[in-house]
């Protein structure tokens, strides 16, 4: 356990510099051109496709002396209108859940994502090795036995109980030292767990709270196993129960640390909040600048269509740039489905200058390979 803490403690270390740093998202794959999951495409004149940004001089809350906001206080972009002689209305889309776990709503119907496979990359400096690995997360419902500890350190079964298991398997591409596939399996008592959208779940490193109670999780990599239950997740009293290889974090911790430098760089680019209160089917774009040099320049676009289980998802492809006077700069490119909370591609690097006064770069990618959906029971 001392080990396991240590390494959840490096991990909110770098969360916090990271954080505190700011990051990134730059290139994207090939558009798909099926028809839309909704009602008929909207046609769009020459007009349509124009907009003109209008800057504001609104200093963005929450600066960082080494970061730029992660949202500015104030964007504000020219809605394109239609300029043809009838009068029709233009269709909406809006991202309503950027990062955030929540049902998938689609003519009428929810749906929940059972499975998805994304692949990573990253490289934490300038000089580092493009690191590469491929995550699969699966959800499902199952049985799991439960252990917990007498006051006199033995082992006892407190029964079997149902549990949703969250699934991931990292498969390294290009590793540090990982030499094959890490299988973390979560147990959990309730469903739409944020933990399902983490490249690999900290859930049972900080024993869970909230609706999403931890069970357990159980960790295989090659021949060593690490096992853990928290039986009062489940109403009993006993103590958890740990067993195993409790050592197999040390094997591991480079790579994974290099998967939150990944998570991080692609999560925080700073735009996908601001997005959710557009109409990502008009195209548009927008500039904000501040007195003091921080400057943000954004565009998004239509871009054909997408399919996951048999369902087409209208495409949305953005860009964006920051720059800023205290050496943070971004860039970076994504494609996202506004019906999907995760998005399907993020490319771009993150800049800034670190404590000790030298320029940092960190670049991450992430995309979706596959994504499987079923109706939310």
């Amino acid at each position: 356990m001392l080990v396991m803490k240590k390494f959840a403690l490096a991990v909110l270390l770098v969360v916090v510099v990271l954080l505190a740093s700011g990051c990134t998202g730059s290139n994207t794959s090939s558009k798909t051109s099926e028809t839309p999951d909704t009602s008929p495409s909207p046609s769009w004149t020459s007009s349509t496709t124009q907009t003109s940004s209008q800057e504001t001089t609104e200093t963005p809350s929450g600066t960082h002396s080494n970061s730029p906001s992660s949202t500015p206080t104030k964007t504000e972009t020219e809605t394109p209108t239609s300029t043809t002689s009838t009068s029709t209305q233009t269709e909406e889309l809006y991202w309503t859940s950027p990062w955030e776990y929540s049902p998938i709503k689609v003519n009428g119907e929810k749906y929940v994502i059972t499975h998805y496979v994304v692949l990573y990359k990253v490289k934490p400096n300038e000089t580092s090795p493009l690191y590469e690995y491929r995550i699969e997360k699966t959800e499902r419902k199952k049985k799991v036995k439960v252990y917990g500890t007498d006051f006199s350190g033995n082992k006892v079964d407190v029964g079997t109980f149902e549990v949703y298991e969250y699934e991931t398997v990292i498969t390294p591409v290009k590793a540090v030292s990982m030499k094959g596939k890490l299988i973390i399996k979560v147990w959990y008592t309730e469903r739409a767990s944020d933990a399902f959208i983490y490249p690999w779940d900290m859930g049972w490193a900080t024993g869970g709270s909230g609706q999403n109670q931890v069970v357990g999780f159980e960790m295989d990599y090659g021949d060593r196993q690490m096992l853990y239950t928290n039986p009062m997740a489940v109403g009993k009293s006993a103590i958890p129960y740990i067993g195993g290889d409790q050592n197999i974090m040390d094997y591991l911790n480079a790579d994974l640390m290099n998967l939150y430098y990944g998570w991080f760089a692609v999560l925080h680019v700073g735009m996908w909040t601001d997005w959710s209160g557009k109409n990502l089917l008009v195209p548009q774009s927008g500039t904000w600048r501040d007195f003091f040099g921080h400057t943000w320049n954004w565009q998004t676009r239509p871009d054909g269509t997408v399919e996951f289980s048999g369902i087409k998802f209208r495409v949305i492809e953005g860009t964006w740039s920051y720059a800023g006077p205290e050496g943070v700069s971004m860039k970076g490119k994504a494609k996202v489905a506004p019906r999907i909370f995760i998005p399907l591609e993020v490319d771009g690097h993150f800049s800034f200058v670190d404590d000790n006064g030298n320029p940092r770069t960190i670049y991450g990618y992430f995309k979706i390979e596959e994504l499987d959906l079923a109706k939310a029971s």
